[in-house]
């Protein structure tokens, strides 16, 4: 009997797992102003280069980004989102930023915007 037991919490663990991950992530925001002269498409186009290589550095397709624009008063203010599965990953992300490809966009971002705040957080879905 004790055997079946074991037996059946060995096949559950799996989605026992997968529930419990699904529900908390890691997300990292951005407040960011455009630089003068510098344009939103510009910052997009970089932030793919950038999600590109976070999704292959984390080794994880479950890296999201998100930005986040005014559509009233100051279009030159927006926001990034980044959502992670687990601060595992998104210290390999932060990892790869210090890599030559990582350096290269960091230096791209650094001409088109400059970002004032950010925060890391604990997301948990209800």
């Amino acid at each position: 009997m004790k055997s079946i037991i074991l037996a059946v919490l060995f096949c559950f663990a799996p989605f026992l797992a997968l529930a419990d991950s699904g529900d908390t992530r890691v997300v990292e925001m951005w407040q960011c102003e455009l630089k003068e002269g510098k344009k939103m498409d510009d910052v997009k186009a970089n932030n793919n280069k950038w999600l590109a290589m976070s999704k292959k550095a984390g080794g994880s397709d479950a890296i999201n980004s998100y930005s986040m624009n005014a559509v009233v008063g100051d279009l030159t203010k927006f926001m990034f989102v980044d959502s992670y599965p687990d601060m595992a990953t998104w210290a390999k992300v932060k990892s790869a930023e210090d890599t030559p490809e990582g350096e290269a966009i960091e230096a791209t971002f650094n001409e088109l915007m400059e970002c004032h705040k950010n925060r890391l957080f604990e997301s948990t879905q209800h």
